[in-house]
């Protein structure tokens, strides 16, 4: 019963990472742009508080914060691929344990920059 389960989750897997969550990639850096750009063109912050509002927007979001000046902060955070994950177990959890050396040891994180 769970080899069939298996062999379904690896479409799915397939599916799901291709159609789905390649484009919402492309959203969820789409968000940060578009809070840099309100923020950037707010008149009445000054820098400080815009600058503020940038590291409370990446801790909020799960981000580390690497770099902080004056002008810019950097925040950092590794994303937990779930498509991946479901692609792994396809592979009779070869590909899990694969996935999650590949995650913990050298996926690169996401890193956002904010500059003002």
């Amino acid at each position: 019963m769970t080899q069939v389960i298996m062999i379904f989750l690896l479409p799915i897997g397939i599916y799901f990472y291709f159609f789905v969550e390649r484009k919402d990639r492309d959203e969820y850096q789409r968000t940060f742009d578009d809070f840099q750009n309100t923020l950037s063109q707010n008149t009445r912050l000054t820098q400080t508080e815009k600058m503020n509002r940038f590291t409370m927007m990446l801790r909020n979001n799960g981000y580390r914060i690497i770099s902080e000046d004056k002008e810019s902060v950097t925040g950092e955070k590794k994303i937990f691929s779930m498509s991946l994950f479901v692609i792994g177990l396809g592979f009779f959890y070869v590909g899990v344990v694969i996935y999650l050396l590949y995650f913990f040891y050298f996926q690169s994180p996401h890193s956002v920059r904010y500059t003002v």
